[in-house]
């Protein structure tokens, strides 16, 4: 703004006189001083998140913070989190006073009184730039295995391309109704035209309309700007194969592959012949340029198929060269010193000063830097692992071992990763081969990682020592309302969801369903800051990062959600449930305050409360006055003599008496469900966390998402 004074010679004392001078201060203020040109509404977040304002402008939405500044006594704004519009697909209101903004990889969940205003003024700023956008967003999963078909996940921003004229000579079309309707005789942009075409990350081809929704274009991407001939070159850059872009070239040419839906996906990896030699075969250099690596043989039958075998093998002498065919000569010397790396944590190699832990992050490190080495660095691991003759007896453990880890953290490419998953299965299915039970968990590694991204903490000292010895889980607590603690076996791959299938398994909760009104939270600072786990998150990344900050971290299960009616079987279920209302139920947020004296019939309800309340402690004596006190909310409390509260609760007392403290805990929460049933009661709005000095009274109905590290992860 400084400089565009200047320029035009501005200050105080001569006023713009041009519109286009206007225009500009205008256009520049706009966008350096955003948080001046929005409409601020008072929201706030979860406990520890510091929201007190949402700032809404043109650019997008920000969290906003007032902190106190250095000389101005009414203290300046601080930005907490920023989104622009492309990052938001929609916005949702569960409640009156909650917003739920919908983002590609993670929710945002905040309460304003004002949310009618921020969603309506949001939806029109989205609408907006959804004008005219090439861009899409996948609304669900599309993973066919036709390499002419765009693969993608949930979430993922698509650009669209013009469609492709099928090839000449053919006719594009489709059977509806027993009719054949061609394609080309639709309206493109109809309703009635169901496919698209699109790229994403280098990869291009055609996909169904009803998976995806309009986007804003996002101004983060740097997509192919056209499709052409250099397509088969960019669908192959997740292995960067020159001889991969051919090979991608010429199936789009053949005719299409049968899709392989993820019912049935076992059943089509042994039909297709997807084995780790046929890989090499398409994606390795040639063999007889390899002398290095290869046997030279004199007889001409089978030498190809014999040396690519021999590449695939174990070798005791390091690597010249990469095994893949990159198609970028530098990336050489890095695959060179990838495979030094892996002989060194083997042991067929030595370490020269370094530990265990110090080439395995510096391999990570590696492959999270440069995507384009992974696959190459799957292919080493596995050369190293098959046949192995090794003179370090432990060589062949180790090798798996590293696998394990390798899996964990980085996926393979779309077209390794059939052939991976065939070798895996090979070695876990075979009877009589070594290593079956790590075989399989790889395989399991490498699922989780497809869908929830990979770790990203790298692993611990104590973590690896405990990998390298065979242990590939620890027992790590879990704080349930009232203090039950549930002591669960994590393993390398865990995230915050199998904690939460598992927790509700043992509740007797199967359904999705059940599962959305659950979270863990991670909570520091004695109990001063809870932030709630995304899904996605790994619960082993969670603790190493949260043993940095603080080594006292805790890590609660809490229902957030209660769309569900409740049930009354199960044990744990009635328990957690009962331990997580009950203080809520103290502080009077399930009652409203009568503007007299109570009516006859709250003073009955709450006094029978009381008394199901002294019986689930698994007490049979009559209550004193001071016990009645602690089982009913104190505004209550006050309006009526404790004389009387103790004759009321005594009248129960016979009732209460013959029931166990399972049965006294379930009707309470029944008639507490029975008594909040309308929708408009305050217990069946969403209130925020409470908080008190003891560790396991937080309780609350607070829908959120996100993550503890506060970066959005790749959910399901």
């Amino acid at each position: 703004m400084k400089a565009l004074f200047a320029q035009n010679q501005l200050d105080t004392q001569r006023p713009l006189v041009t519109e286009s001078v206007k225009r500009a201060v205008v256009s520049t203020a706009r966008d350096t001083w955003e948080v001046y040109f929005s409409r601020l509404f008072p929201a706030t977040g979860s406990v520890g998140t510091g929201v007190q304002l949402l700032a809404v402008s043109h650019m997008g939405i920000k969290l906003l913070r007032m902190v106190k500044g250095g000389q101005e006594a009414s203290g300046q704004l601080r930005v907490l989190r920023a989104y622009s519009f492309a990052d938001i697909l929609f916005v949702t209101m569960p409640s009156q006073n909650m917003l739920e903004f919908n983002l590609a990889s993670e929710k945002v969940i905040l309460f304003s009184a004002r949310a009618h205003q921020v969603k309506t003024l949001v939806d029109d700023f989205i609408l907006e730039l959804k004008k005219d956008s090439d861009y899409v967003v996948a609304v669900r999963n599309f993973l066919p295995e036709d390499p002419a078909l765009l693969a993608f996940h949930k979430g993922d921003i698509i650009h669209l391309q013009p469609l492709e004229p099928p090839r000449v000579g053919y006719s594009a079309g489709c059977v509806v109704r027993k009719k054949v309707v061609y394609l080309e005789e639709l309206r493109r942009t109809g309703p009635d035209f169901g496919w698209r075409f699109g790229t994403i990350h280098g990869r291009v081809g055609r996909f169904p309309s009803e998976l995806v929704q309009p986007a804003a274009a996002p101004d983060f991407l740097q997509l192919p700007a056209e499709p052409g001939s250099g397509r088969a070159a960019a669908v192959a850059a997740a292995v960067a194969s020159a001889a991969a872009a051919q090979e991608v070239g010429r199936r789009r040419k053949g005719p299409p592959v049968r899709a392989r839906s993820a019912d049935h996906g076992e059943e089509a990896l042994a039909l297709l012949p997807y084995t780790m030699l046929e890989f090499a075969q398409k994606y390795f250099r040639d063999p007889q340029r390899r002398p290095q690596d290869g046997l030279r043989l004199k007889s001409k039958e089978g030498r190809e198929s014999r040396t690519l075998e021999d590449m695939l093998c174990f070798t005791k002498t390091p690597l010249q060269e990469s095994l893949i065919e990159l198609s970028d000569s530098s990336l050489n010397k890095m695959a060179t010193d990838m495979f030094l790396a892996v002989m060194r944590f083997m042991g067929d190699a030595p370490l020269k000063g370094q530990s265990d832990l110090d080439v395995l992050c510096n391999l990570l490190k590696l492959c999270g830097d440069h995507e384009v080495m992974r696959d190459e660095c799957y292919c080493q691991v596995v050369k190293q692992i098959t046949d192995n003759t090794s003179s370090k007896q432990d060589s062949c453990q180790r090798g798996w071992r590293l696998l394990y880890i390798v899996t964990a953290y980085h996926s393979c490419s779309e077209v390794l990763h059939p052939h991976l998953t065939r070798f895996l299965q090979d070695v876990s299915r075979t009877p009589g081969l070594p290593f079956q039970g790590i075989a399989k968990a790889c395989e399991q590694n490498l699922q989780k990682t497809l869908r929830f991204g990979g770790r990203l903490e790298l692993p611990s000292s104590i973590e690896l020592r405990a990998m390298l010895a065979g242990r590939s889980s620890k027992r790590q607590l879990f704080l349930l309302p009232g203090g039950l603690e549930r002591h669960l076996k994590i393993k390398t791959c865990t995230v915050a969801l199998d904690v939460i299938e598992e927790i509700c398994a043992e509740m007797a909760l199967t359904r999705p369903e059940a599962f959305n009104e659950y979270v863990i939270f991670v909570v520091t600072n004695r109990g001063q800051h809870v932030c709630p786990l995304s899904r996605c998150a790994y619960i082993l990344d969670v603790a190493s990062e949260m043993e940095q900050v603080d080594g006292g971290y805790m890590l609660w299960f809490r229902r957030v959600l209660w769309d569900q009616p409740l049930k009354f079987e199960n044990e744990l279920y009635v328990t957690m449930h009962y331990n997580q209302v009950l203080p809520d139920y103290l502080k009077g947020l399930f009652s409203s305050m009568p503007a007299n004296r109570p009516s006859e019939q709250l003073l009955q309800q709450v006094s029978k409360l009381a008394s199901l309340q002294h019986r689930a402690k698994d007490r049979f004596y009559l209550p004193s006055v001071r016990e009645v006190q602690d089982y009913i909310p104190a505004q209550l409390y006050r309006t009526t003599a404790g004389s009387t509260w103790l004759n009321l609760v005594s009248q129960h007392r016979q009732q209460t008496q013959a029931l166990s403290p399972h049965q006294a805990r379930a009707q309470f929460l029944e008639l507490q469900q029975h008594h909040c049933s309308s929708p408009l009661h305050p217990c069946r709005q969403p209130q925020r966390p409470q908080l008190s000095q003891h560790r396991d009274s937080w309780t609350g109905t607070l829908s959120c998402g996100g993550c503890a590290r506060g970066e959005p992860a790749q959910c399901p």
